[in-house]
């Protein structure tokens, strides 16, 4: 289990009252010393497994199987990382669970994964509601990066990717955990209603997002609720190659 940083790191603001579900996170004041360790474990986790590297003997053991398992590459280093902070952000922030670090079934450390980037559940009463997720990395955030998100959430109806939830049934069953394959499974015997489904426009980058993530609320996404977060540091391409210099030099 990691260990939860988002509100220690991020100040979330919503810079625009008009667009209720616009957040646009920034880091808070000499915030990130005290939570880089919990990214690097959180990177470490979705790429890797922490529960493997402890099952291997501990970090020292398994430092070249790590190092094997980090993307070199930084275009995937960039895409990875957004991704995964899309994905800590929605189990830490929003009150919904994602049941599978898919990063970790990567067939080559430096190939990006098809089909949808997050998707996670949420339970209301009796039944499921479900949230669609793309994640966007860039140096420099501009409409066109977003717009190729609100695409990637409109395809298939703005449901998820019928793979997708393949995919994440048989990983639930890999792992004894029957009761949650259930859910994914029976999202593919009968599709869920727009109203059982949420969108998210996750963007990771240099500058401000907010320009560029209102423009999704005017381009829409078919009915169904879409949030609209943009995480912004500074120093983007510095951050993504420290974090992951650093686990791979050994500094667990």
């Amino acid at each position: 289990m990691t260990k939860p940083f988002f509100t220690d790191w991020m100040a979330a603001t919503k810079p625009d009252p008009t667009v209720a579900d616009l957040v646009v996170l920034k880091e808070k004041r000499d915030s990130r010393a005290l939570v880089a360790k919990a990214i690097r474990d959180a990177v470490t986790d979705h790429l890797v497994g922490l529960e493997v590297i402890e099952r291997m003997g501990g970090y020292p053991k398994t430092l070249e199987f790590m190092r094997n398992k980090l993307p070199a590459y930084k275009k995937v280093r960039s895409g990875d990382l957004g991704e995964i902070l899309a994905s800590e952000y929605i189990d830490q922030c929003m009150g919904f669970t994602v049941p599978v670090k898919r990063l970790r079934w990567k067939d080559d450390r430096n190939t990006t994964m098809r089909g949808n980037d997050v998707i996670a559940i949420q339970a209301r009463g009796k039944r499921w509601l479900l949230l669609k997720a793309e994640s966007k990395s860039r140096a420099r955030l501009d409409k066109g990066v977003v717009t190729e998100a609100l695409e990637g959430l409109a395809d298939h109806s703005g449901r998820p990717n019928p793979s997708s939830l393949a995919f994440l049934s048989s990983r639930l069953r890999e792992a004894r955990r029957d009761a949650e394959a259930t859910v994914f499974e029976d999202l593919q015997r009968s599709q869920p209603k727009a109203d059982e489904i949420e969108h998210l426009v996750f963007t990771f980058s240099g500058n401000n997002p907010t320009t560029y993530l209102k423009t999704a609320v005017a381009d829409g996404t078919g009915g169904i609720r879409c949030h609209l977060v943009g995480c912004e540091i500074v120093d983007h391409q510095h951050f993504i190659k420290s974090t992951f210099d650093s686990i791979h030099d050994g500094h667990a």
